[in-house]
């Protein structure tokens, strides 16, 4: 150490830092001098601030300069971003309408070289946010030289989240949390993809109404620009128009189009010469055996019937307008004309068959794929995003159409002539679901054919204790106390039911039990469960727990977090299915209110118990789910009905190809659970007995099964044996 600071004296000395350069801090000083340049957006991006060179695009799929007749519809939104008339602008449509580009970077690209401020994006989340810097913020400033010179190179002045410009010019990329919509603020406010942000920020209010505030201070040199495609739920069902534009009554970017001026685009018929909106209901095809064959057929058709071309979308778009409503809403202006209607928000929507980027046969394509799922599974998954995002139009559940006003006289007018404890001749396979009450089990058996339609083919409860169960002779069935009870369910696995006009009956493919209930129902649920794996039975032999939420998925096999008994998580060897309760209920609901029969529907016997019927309609769908139409209403049937799809789901029947099943789903009498009826005396008749001047039915033959059938509910179950005590085992 002495002789280091020894040779200190021979190094060269450390020259001072220099003085900044005055003419350095005046040049990045002079923008904020420099007045606003009246050049409005779309310009900017097609002709530049100097006329000459306008906006560059550098993308994998496309190279070259901004052409605004590209999706001429954008013009005057965009055009309206300049706007000293109104301080905000919303525009609802389609994805792959090109938005986000003329909207968003457009106007960013206006602020930093024609007018710099203090600017503010919100993307719906943190990773979205890094995402539009990343990948559409950096490539725009990369490609346009007249952009990148005015970047600063300071420290701070280049980050993910926040980028400095000349004429302090400060961009912040953020998401919506309180922080980001309080204290600082801004000339400018854009918010992206609006529908996918949180209806309320940290308990404060809606985004648009944040920002909104954010540029007050600025007068009528603030703006707003809000830009989503639909992504919230109708929330009337009964909702009808008051005004030509009205838009359903749902948050997000669709209430905000409500408070503005209510734009929407029209087109001229080209034969006809009559404006008419190209909304998806012009659009008319033929539906054919695939979506593929039906999308080719598609064509506009105006309201006086004339027939238009995919190839003339392009044309219509160019010379299309925007017409506006006035404020009785019954009579439409164009935005610049004064009898506007009188609010500071332009807004616009914009429906998919006018979007850019997707052609009318991709539409069709999508709608017809969303259409078939749904009625093949009751899965609304696929309609529902090609409604919002294809269509750029909101959705109505059609649950809600029928879930608050189904009743138990709806479901009897839909029921069928078919007996009980037969299985249709269609069936492939039969599932027990049983519901586990401090008292009975409650026991439905549904038989399964192709395209997973479905019959109930019996409903019974259990109430009396196996016989070899502690003290059975003297009480009721237990199950939540004696775990000795629960051999009442395992012996369902033997029983079998006759397939009509076949000479065969089937074992059950699997059966499912609910572990919820009271105290120590759980536990027994667990020990049921290992005991079946351990004899091999893992594959039948399923436990379920119903997690409410209409954004659930819908059934899937998960682990327990924690171990039954124990304080600390450690590895399970449980495993039980999640199914989410308020999906698969919309799926049941809907299938049993098909009228017709095909893949999907849900049949059930005229000669089912009335209690099941109303145990059925003893829920209502509310927004945030199904709810109990009243306490204390039995809602059994419906809960199984539940557990049969979710059972279907994990055993992948739904992916089955009905042309090569595998075998458990094979025709008689290739299917593996298939045996010859024995013959023999007939099993006791559940439900309506015949007449005396019936026939007996060939779907019921007088052979019995190979085991003896459960008894109907509220009489004797005592047939219910464990062929050994496993117990023991």
């Amino acid at each position: 150490m002495k002789e280091a600071r020894v040779w200190e004296k021979f190094l060269p000395p450390v020259p001072p830092p220099a003085f900044a350069d005055p003419w350095d801090v005046v040049g990045e000083a002079l923008p904020v001098l420099a007045p606003a340049r009246r050049i409005d957006v779309p310009t900017w991006a097609e002709k530049g601030a100097d006329g000459k060179q306008g906006r560059k695009i550098s993308s994998p799929g496309f190279s070259g300069g901004w052409r605004n007749d590209f999706a001429a519809y954008m013009v005057e939104p965009s055009r309206m971003t300049t706007s000293r008339r109104f301080g905000a602008v919303v525009f609802a449509g389609p994805a792959r309408t090109s938005k986000t580009e003329p909207l968003i970077l457009n106007t960013i690209g206006h602020r930093i070289v024609c007018n710099p401020r203090d600017m503010l994006v919100v993307c719906s989340t943190q990773d979205v946010a890094k995402q539009f810097s990343e990948r559409k913020l950096a490539p725009m400033i990369r490609a346009n030289s007249s952009i990148a010179e005015r970047q600063m190179t300071g420290r701070g002045s280049d980050n993910i989240h926040e980028k400095r410009f000349a004429g302090n010019m400060n961009l912040q990329i953020r998401w919506p949390v309180i922080g980001y919509f309080s204290q600082n603020e801004y000339f400018d406010v854009l918010l992206t993809d609006y529908d996918r942000m949180p209806e309320d920020v940290d308990g404060e209010g809606a985004p648009f109404m944040l920002a909104r505030k954010r540029t007050q201070h600025a007068g009528s040199q603030g703006m707003v620009i809000c830009e989503s495609s639909p992504g919230r739920l109708i929330e009337r069902d009964d909702w009808q128009p008051s005004t030509l534009h009205e838009a359903p009554p749902c948050s997000g970017i669709l209430a905000e189009y409500n408070l503005g001026t209510r734009g929407g685009f029209y087109w001229t018929c080209p034969s006809c010469g009559d404006p008419f909106r190209p909304l998806f209901e012009r659009l008319h095809y033929e539906r054919k055996a695939t979506p593929g064959e039906s999308a080719r057929t598609v064509e506009m058709v105006c309201p006086n019937g004339c027939c238009i071309g995919a190839d003339r979308k392009h044309e219509l778009n160019c010379s299309g307008i925007w017409l506006h409503e006035t404020n009785n809403g019954q009579n439409l202006v164009e935005i610049d004309d004064p009898a506007v209607r009188d609010t500071d928000v332009v807004s616009y929507w914009l429906e998919g068959p006018v979007a850019a980027m997707q052609s009318w046969e991709q539409l069709v394509m999508r709608a017809e794929q969303g259409r078939i799922q749904f009625e093949e599974t009751g899965d609304e998954g696929a309609l529902k995003a090609t409604i919002n995002l294809d269509q750029g139009r909101p959705h109505l559940p059609q649950i809600r159409t029928v879930g608050d006003t189904l009743a138990p006289e709806t479901l009897k007018a839909l029921s069928e002539a078919f007996p009980m404890r037969v299985a249709p001749a269609e069936t492939r396979f039969i599932t027990v679901q049983a519901d586990v009450q401090p008292n009975r089990f409650v026991v439905q058996v549904d038989a399964w054919g192709p395209g997973l339609e479905r019959w109930l083919i019996d409903r019974f409860d259990i109430h009396e204790p196996p016989a070899d169960a502690p003290n059975a002779a003297n009480r009721s069935i237990d199950p939540p106390r004696y775990y000795e009870d629960w051999s009442a369910l395992s012996a369902l696995l033997e029983q079998r039911y006759p397939v009509a006009g076949s000479g065969f009956a089937l074992a059950p493919r699997a059966i499912v039990v609910d572990l919820h209930g009271a105290k120590g129902t759980t536990d027994h649920a667990y020990h049921w469960w290992r005991h079946h794996r351990l004899a091999g039975n893992s594959g039948r032999c399923f436990i379920l727990r119903g997690r409410g939420g209409v954004t659930r998925e819908r059934a899937t096999l998960k682990v327990p977090e924690k171990v039954q008994g124990t304080k600390r998580r450690r590895k399970s060897d449980l495993l039980y299915i999640e199914a989410g309760t308020d999906p698969l209920k919309d799926e049941v609901i809907m299938s049993l209110t098909r009228k017709d029969a095909g893949p999907g529907k849900y049949h059930l016997p005229e000669t089912l118990a009335e209690n099941v019927f109303a145990e059925f309609c003893a829920e209502v769908r509310t927004d945030q789910g199904w709810r109990e139409r009243k306490s204390g209403l039995r809602n059994e049937a419906l809960d199984l009905a539940v557990y049969g799809k979710a059972i279907a789901i994990v055993l992948k029947a739904e992916k089955i190809n009905w042309t090569r099943p595998p075998a458990w789903a094979a025709e008689m009498p290739e299917n593996s659970s298939a045996l010859p009826v024995e013959t023999g005396t007939a099993p006791p008749k559940r439900g309506r007995a015949p007449k005396p001047s019936e026939k007996p039915t060939e779907a019921a033959p007088a052979a019995a099964a190979t085991r003896p059938a459960a008894s109907p509910a509220n009489q004797s179950s005592s047939w219910i044996r464990p062929r050994g005590s496993w117990f023991s085992r």
